[in-house]
């Protein structure tokens, strides 16, 4: 990769300069001394600028980086999922982020957050939405439709930005389950049944949030959409035949494709 250092006589910056083979120009990569996260889309799309990081562009939270080369980040980040655009999809709370530009967005001052992201759900276009109210209680919803760019990390709280997240990156996705065997006695299967559906649940909430350790708060509206979801993994669980060998099964995300064996003792 080229690059190269000049001071900048306008702005008074000595300057970082590499060459994108992308946009065939050079890019200004960093510059002292001034906020650097003051350039315009200086990380591209989804990238969150951090002054106090290196390198200062991050790619947000379930997005990775475009380019593979070092210090190019002219195309910014992309989904580690792709949005499939159901009923499913959600969104993942930022705080402390500069709010996007504004160029492709749309405010409504007599929409509260609730119908804000309702509105949002609905238009496939919709990317992301906000309250504008900076004490959070009002009611200023404001979307945001196709990428999001020129995106800061500040160091105190901001705004709340709501970022749209397919269901499995959010990790939603229930079980799959294989290789059940029918039991020899309706008794054994009625308790075990119950038995598992207990385990079902406790993996379901467990799994999802301590191996992980992922933060429920941070998704908007989870509290009645995790409730349907971890209830459908009990009730799988209650229904499914049991049997005396191992019993082998997989979670749907990804994220959670490892191998878990249940052994009942009949």
């Amino acid at each position: 990769m080229f690059s190269i250092v000049v001071m900048n006589k306008t702005r008074y910056t000595l300057e970082l300069l590499t060459w994108s083979e992308t946009t065939q120009n050079l890019n200004v990569y960093s510059y002292v001394p001034r906020d650097q996260c003051d350039s315009y889309g200086l990380c591209g799309v989804y990238g969150n600028c951090i002054t106090t990081q290196l390198p200062i562009c991050q790619c947000l939270e379930g997005f990775k980086p475009k380019s593979t080369g070092y210090g190019d980040w002219s195309q910014g980040c992309m989904r580690n999922k792709a949005l499939n655009y159901s009923k499913l999809d959600g969104f993942i709370k930022f705080n402390g982020l500069k709010l996007p530009d504004a160029t492709n967005s749309s405010v409504n001052k007599s929409m509260n957050l609730k119908q804000c992201r309702v509105k949002c759900l609905e238009n496939t276009s919709c990317m992301a939405y906000s309250n504008l109210d900076i004490r959070g209680g009002g009611d200023s919803c404001a979307m945001w439709f196709g990428d999001l760019i020129d995106i800061k990390q500040y160091s105190y709280g901001v705004q709340d930005l709501f970022i749209r997240m397919s269901a499995s990156e959010l990790g939603f996705d229930c079980f799959k389950v294989v290789s059940f065997e029918k039991s020899a006695s309706k008794r054994s299967k009625k308790q075990l049944s119950v038995i598992i559906g207990v385990l079902g649940f406790l993996i379901c909430s467990d799994v999802l949030s301590s191996v992980l350790d992922f933060d429920f708060g941070s998704i908007d509206g989870f509290g009645k959409f995790s409730v349907a979801v971890l209830m459908s993994c009990v009730v799988s669980f209650l229904y499914m035949p049991a049997g005396k060998n191992a019993r082998s099964f997989w979670l749907g995300s990804d994220q959670l494709r490892s191998n878990l064996e249940i052994f009942s003792h009949g």
